[in-house]
């Protein structure tokens, strides 16, 4: 029988723990993944935690990291940094919701092909495992980024993840909070990685122990984040309906000034028929730029291909 963190060709296994002020939970998190996975890497990134979080990480056997920049997105980054040589890298929470018992099924996957591997909640999840307004939150931002870039997934931000390393060499990280799952589910589809999703048992927090996720603020930052890798990976898009709002708006104006025109003989607001000719101009140059760019980025996900076949 295969090793589960070493495969049939002596592959190796890495879990990245990125973590806040997780004193109370990270030790049972460490030893729950040294139990599935006795030979895998176990690295905890201790994110300016002020409490006691890289000494329980440290007593529990795990490797732990200091990154003094706060923000998920930091921690993941120093840790992929750390483990770059692995050839499967497990991303998981340090708050002992995920259920280190599903890794091995996460890893067959990704060594059946699949470049990343998401541990989805939304279909199994034990009671108060959801903070109220998370899960409805997760929903809206599922449905929006399906109409955004035609992705279909079940569980946007989902902290579970595998991905190998092949993903990771080619996929720039540059999220600094918790939009970083969904830049890295974006990523795999600008790349046309192979993602797979395993429903996974998900679990409340253990007592004393509190999420950092602010549900407003991250919120807003998650949306920012939707609509500019939208306008990176869909630039045509983006800019084209910009474009074309410009122009109906230039129409809707211009239609005023005209009917005035043709009903008076004079142009009796000057003001609105400059800004109409203003937004036609920011109309066409919206559109120019939405080809110019979509150009571009295709030009560049060409080169990025022919780099990941060699």
């Amino acid at each position: 029988m295969d090793d589960p963190e070493r495969g049939s060709e002596g592959e190796s296994v890495a879990v990245v723990i990125p973590c806040h002020n997780e004193e109370v939970a990270i030790a049972s998190v460490v030893s729950a993944f040294r139990r599935c996975l006795p030979r895998a890497r176990i690295v905890v990134v201790d994110n300016a935690s002020l409490d006691a979080t890289g000494a329980r990480a440290r007593e529990a056997g795990a490797e732990v990291l200091r990154e003094t920049r706060r923000g998920k997105g930091f921690a993941l980054a120093t840790g992929f940094r750390a483990t770059a040589e692995a050839d499967f890298v497990i991303m998981v929470d340090g708050d002992d919701t995920y259920p280190a018992e599903a890794a091995p099924l996460m890893l067959a996957r990704a060594r059946e092909g699949a470049d990343m591997v998401i541990g989805t909640r939304l279909e199994r999840h034990e009671k108060g495992a959801h903070r109220p307004g998370h899960a409805l939150g997760n929903l809206f931002f599922i449905v929006l980024v399906r109409a955004l870039f035609g992705a279909r997934t079940r569980d946007l931000f989902s902290g579970y993840r595998v991905l190998t390393r092949r993903f990771l060499e080619s996929s720039p990280l540059i999220a600094r909070g918790f939009e970083v799952e969904s830049e890295l589910s974006l990523q795999a589809l600008a790349g046309a990685f192979r993602v797979d999703e395993v429903p996974v048992e998900y679990r409340p927090r253990p007592p004393d122990s509190f999420s950092k996720l602010r549900t407003y603020t991250d919120g807003y930052r998650i949306l920012l984040a939707l609509l500019t890798f939208f306008r990176d990976y869909r630039p045509l898009t983006f800019f084209g309906l910009l474009g074309l709002a410009f122009i109906a708006l230039a129409l809707v104006a211009g239609g005023i000034v005209v009917f005035e025109y043709l009903k008076t003989h004079l142009v009796l607001r000057l003001p609105l028929a400059v800004l109409s000719v203003g937004l036609g101009i920011l109309g066409g140059v919206s559109l120019i730029a939405g080809v110019m760019l979509s150009s571009i980025n295709r030009r560049a996900m060409e080169l990025a291909s022919m780099m990941q076949r060699k």
